[in-house]
C-alpha cells in the first residue's frame, strides 16, 4: 500500500518529467520558428535584389523610356522602398565594411584579382549585398564580394 508521501513523490516526478518534455518541445518550436523566420527574410532579400536590379536597369535606360514605362519605374521604386522599410523594421540592414576588408564571417569571396596597389582581402566589388539582423547580431546572408589577392611568391 502506497502512502500519501509516496503518492506525492510520484506526482512530483511526473510533473518534473512533464515540465522537461514541455521545455524541450518549446525549444524545438522556437528553433523551427527562428528557421522559418530566417528563411522568409532570405526570400525577401532575394526579392529586394530583383527590385534593385530592375531599378538599375531602368536608371540606365531612363532617357529612352516613354511615359508609361517611367510610371512603371516609379511604381517599382515605390514597392522596393516599402520592402526595404519592412526589412529594416525587423532590424535587418545591409552589411557595411568600414575598412573595406572582407572577413569570413561577413563575406563569401566569389572572385579574386591582383592589384599591387591594394592589400589582400580589400573589397573591389560587392556583387551581392549581405544582411545582418542587428537585434540578434546574426548574419542572415553573407555578402558576395570580389577581393584583392596578390601573388607574393
Amino acid at each position: 500500500m502506497t502512502t500519501e508521501k509516496e503518492l506525492l513523490r510520484q506526482k512530483i516526478i511526473e510533473f518534473q518529467q512533464t515540465i522537461a518534455e514541455l521545455k524541450l518541445t518549446l525549444a524545438q518550436k522556437e528553433e523551427l520558428f527562428d528557421k522559418n523566420t530566417k528563411d522568409s527574410f532570405l526570400s525577401l532579400l532575394d526579392i529586394m535584389d530583383a527590385f534593385e536590379a530592375l531599378e538599375n536597369n531602368l536608371e540606365t535606360k531612363k532617357d529612352s523610356l516613354d511615359k508609361t514605362a517611367k510610371m512603371l519605374g516609379k511604381n517599382i521604386i515605390s514597392i522596393h522602398r516599402k520592402l526595404v522599410r519592412h526589412v529594416q523594421s525587423a532590424s535587418i540592414i545591409p552589411l557595411t565594411f568600414p575598412r573595406n576588408k572582407a572577413t569570413r564571417e561577413l563575406c563569401k569571396i566569389i572572385e579574386t584579382r591582383e592589384d599591387p596597389e591594394l592589400e589582400n582581402e580589400t573589397i573591389l566589388e560587392i556583387v551581392k549585398k549581405g544582411y545582418i539582423n542587428t537585434r540578434d547580431g546574426i548574419v542572415l546572408r553573407k555578402a558576395e564580394v570580389i577581393t584583392v589577392l596578390n601573388d607574393n611568391f
